[in-house]
């Protein structure tokens, strides 16, 4: 009888996005790609698997499984066909370089026949990343576009995953609010984190005080990373069920958007809610 072996894939998305305040975020889910091969085949045919669309820029993070355990640069090997369109490092990181299609492969090194291929789309940014602001305490072009979709968001009747709410009114725009958010921002960038609370333990609601936004009684935060545009953020915000309920909460009455161009997602953003 022929042996058989199992290679399991699983993909997850690098255009960020993490929800905290009254409703959890969601749990983030993965798909699941499963390869078979024998122990003498020549190769395997891999599972269809949806391409990866990014566009300049953006970095897609795949996760691989073998035995169970996360794969590592002395179990596999990553290629991509055209590193003019899509580089991949050692560790699965897919970088979108040029507009165009390639393939990254995953391969094992004991036995290079077992891979499976990812086709990725890369298409041109919309448009140019907003200046960054580094002085002041006013909202840039980018951050005011999010604080205007949002409210145009909370203008129409939503559901979010499991959860109905009316349309609720429109939130204000917040100096304090908006400083902890841009520092966060800066701070996920410059530092190399993803996560609410920084590497300091500082919590959304720590930075809020510190603003100077204090005595509130609600509070809440949504953050991305990798989004190149108030639309795609907001859009992608508005997906998540934990994201949506933070935009749609009636308890929320003021708004801080920060937004920074930089890092190794290129762009990140966060929004601080409150009411005081």
């Amino acid at each position: 009888m022929k042996s058989q072996s199992l290679l399991i894939l699983l993909g997850s998305a690098t255009l960020l996005l993490a929800a905290c305040g009254q409703t959890p975020g969601p749990t983030a889910t993965a798909a699941e790609q499963r390869l078979s091969t024998s122990a003498d085949a020549a190769g395997i045919t891999p599972l269809a698997v949806t391409p990866i669309a990014l566009t300049v820029g953006q970095t897609y993070q795949i996760n691989v499984y073998y035995g169970g355990q996360p794969v590592t640069p002395a179990l596999v090997t990553w290629t991509s066909s055209n590193a003019a369109v899509a580089t991949v490092d050692q560790y699965g990181l897919v970088t979108a370089r040029g507009a165009g299609t390639a393939t990254v492969r995953v391969a094992l090194r004991s036995n290079p026949a077992s891979f499976l291929d990812f086709p990725v789309n890369v298409s041109k940014a919309a448009t140019a990343p907003a200046p960054t602001p580094t002085t002041g305490t006013g909202p840039s072009a980018y951050e005011q576009r999010v604080l205007d979709l949002t409210n145009q968001a909370r203008a129409q009747a939503r559901t979010c995953g499991t959860q109905s709410f009316p349309a609720a009114a429109p939130l204000t725009y917040n100096a304090a609010l908006r400083t902890a958010a841009y520092n966060h921002s800066k701070d996920m960038a410059v530092r190399g984190f993803f996560s609410h609370t920084n590497p300091d333990g500082l919590s959304p609601f720590d930075r809020m005080r510190a603003a100077g936004y204090t005595n509130f009684t609600a509070a809440g935060e949504n953050i991305a990373a990798g989004q190149s545009t108030p639309e795609q953020v907001v859009a992608g915000w508005l997906q998540s069920p934990g994201h949506c309920a933070n935009i749609m909460n009636a308890a929320y009455r003021d708004l801080g958007v920060g937004y920074y161009a930089g890092g190794s997602y290129r762009s990140y953003w966060t929004q601080n809610f409150g009411r005081r």
